[in-house]
């Protein structure tokens, strides 16, 4: 079976390139973190030799560099990645090929499929090649009603500044005063930043998930100009969309179903949400109208549908099921943002924001578990993982 058709097998190849950049992520936060923790105790002429001596230090710079080189391993991956998403598509069209009469020509010798392979592959490289920019990488602070970007090393360099007034000011409660600050840098996390029309302070997103929906976005645009061309060679004119559930209710009547190439070019146009945009897991496939057998029966369909409008009663709230998948990621990235605050805390010593962030780790979990249990939907133990992040025991904290 393709990566294409199999949910779970691209949910895992997604996640092994979220989580290597999460855990890129979680190194930021404990380098910055340990850095805050060295000022707490010193007097104020101590606190500023500290800051003038780990600007001048090569923390930041060597970052910067494993970053560069995890962006470089990656690109490599994708490259295999997406010649094998190719070869799949191209692969699976053969019996058709013969069907028709045609020559196939296997994708390792279809040098027109591999041009159009390698400028997707280009394009996907460009988010990589950001990586190795050090103005691109950094966090965002809020100041007032301002997103404000910083770049990685000015954002550490304003850290330290800001611990060593701190110190200076003579504060009663050094980790109270920089409370704030982690908290913004955990919820932040290391951001790609781009400048965009539209945008005055840029464009930032965070750097697991943007390398993740990057790759989706790749391999969706690799299946459907394969998809495509293989379809016009084979004199293709129709599509059928993939079917899932639960579905949104939006794409219930559609799912599933094949059209012809202008009916669906007129059904995907007057979509608020068109066919594989905006968090669509939708798939659509070149198929011969009348030749092409339905991969879903009425029954499979029916079934679907039942299951993605039936009801979902949580805490005085009415849901269907797609709505509380959505409910279900929500909670998954509270958590892992709250997993985010409780590490940086850890790192800079701050027990208060230890046990503030590992209740509510604690209470968001039981809600996810509960709220999952009570919709019948499945838990993903994967979307909760943060590296490096351990239970604490609050009671020793005291």
């Amino acid at each position: 079976m393709g990566i294409m058709n199999d949910e779970k097998r691209l949910d895992a190849v997604l996640e092994r390139f979220y989580q290597r950049f999460n855990r890129y992520n979680t190194k930021v936060l404990k380098t910055l973190g340990e850095a805050i923790k060295q000022f707490d105790g010193l007097t104020p002429s101590q606190a500023h030799k500290l800051a003038q001596e780990l600007k001048y230090s090569t923390e930041i710079d060597q970052l910067l560099n494993e970053l560069s080189q995890l962006s470089g391993k990656s690109a490599q991956e994708l490259d295999v990645l997406l010649d094998k998403v190719a070869e799949e598509n191209v692969a699976f069209a053969e019996t058709y090929y013969k069907v028709k009469g045609k020559e196939f020509i296997p994708y390792e010798d279809n040098i027109q499929l591999k041009r159009y392979v390698e400028t997707i592959k280009k394009d996907t490289k460009g988010t990589f090649k950001q990586l190795s920019h050090s103005k691109q990488i950094g966090f965002t602070f809020k100041e007032g009603n301002k997103i404000i970007y910083k770049p990685l090393k000015k954002a550490f360099n304003d850290l330290l500044d800001e611990a060593a007034y701190n110190v200076s000011t003579g504060v009663t409660d050094y980790q109270s005063a920089m409370r704030n600050t982690i908290k913004q840098l955990a919820d932040s996390g290391i951001k790609i930043h781009e400048d965009k029309v539209g945008y005055a302070s840029g464009y930032n997103r965070r750097i697991d998930s943007s390398v993740r929906q990057n790759i989706l976005t790749s391999v969706k645009q690799i299946n459907i100009g394969i998809q495509e061309r293989v379809g016009e060679e084979l004199g293709a004119d129709g599509v059928e969309i993939s079917a899932h559930s639960p579905c949104g209710e939006d794409h219930l009547d559609i799912q599933g179903q094949q059209f012809s190439k202008k009916e669906f070019k007129k059904i995907d146009a007057d979509l608020e949400r068109p066919i594989g945009t905006l968090n669509c897991r939708h798939f659509v496939f070149s198929i011969i109208l009348g030749v092409n057998r339905p991969s879903y029966t009425n029954k499979m369909l029916n079934d679907m549908r039942k299951e993605s409008l039936s009801k979902v009663e949580y805490e005085g709230k009415t849901y269907v099921k797609y709505e509380a998948t959505q409910v279900q990621r929500k909670l998954e990235t509270e958590i892992r943002r709250q997993k985010d605050r409780q590490i940086i805390a850890r790192s800079s010593g701050d027990k208060q924001e230890i046990e503030t962030a590992q209740q509510k780790i604690s209470q968001l979990t039981y809600k996810y578990n509960d709220f999952s249990n009570k919709a019948n939907l499945d838990t993903y133990k994967n979307r909760l993982n943060v590296s490096q992040y351990h239970r604490v025991n609050v009671k020793k904290l005291k």
